[in-house]
């Protein structure tokens, strides 16, 4: 019975080792720079309208690695072109990258599907009178420009 047991467990104990060895050229945001074409969802937080627009998000890599600047357009949401660069930290994730910023202005976060495409959301709150604000969240998807 020992016999059995043993025989068991060395044969659960196999070299399936299902991790994949990936090495990358650059740093992340060397290799995730780049203009994405896509769509712009603006919902506003208090009513739930929503503004939809195509338009352009921007990755531009930094002098300092693992970190990158984030920059949008949009015809629509005409708003977007008056927000300074965001910086963002962003790293390799398998074949993807992650990136994201929690700042006191901006509370967002993405991901490049294997360089080519993007999902992001974040939020913002702006001022539309002295004493009211507006809290929008906007999410994005979009493909990157060859």
């Amino acid at each position: 019975m020992a016999l059995v047991i043993a025989s068991c467990g060395l044969t659960a104990c196999g070299d399936d080792n299902e991790d994949e060895n990936i090495s990358f050229s650059a740093s992340a945001e060397k290799e995730a720079q780049g203009t994405f074409n896509g769509t712009f969802v603006r919902v506003q937080a208090s009513n739930g309208t929503t503004v939809t627009g195509t338009g352009t998000f921007v990755l531009t890599a930094t002098e300092t690695a693992n970190r990158a600047e984030l920059t949008f357009t949009s015809d629509e949401l005409t708003e977007l072109a008056g927000i300074e660069p965001i910086p963002v930290n962003i790293s390799h994730a398998s074949r993807d990258f992650v990136f994201f910023n929690k700042s006191s202005d901006y509370s967002l976060r993405g991901r490049i599907y294997d360089g080519k495409t993007v999902k992001l959301s974040f939020s913002k709150l702006v001022r539309v009178s002295a004493r009211s604000s507006v809290t929008y969240n906007y999410s994005f998807e979009g493909a990157k420009q060859p």
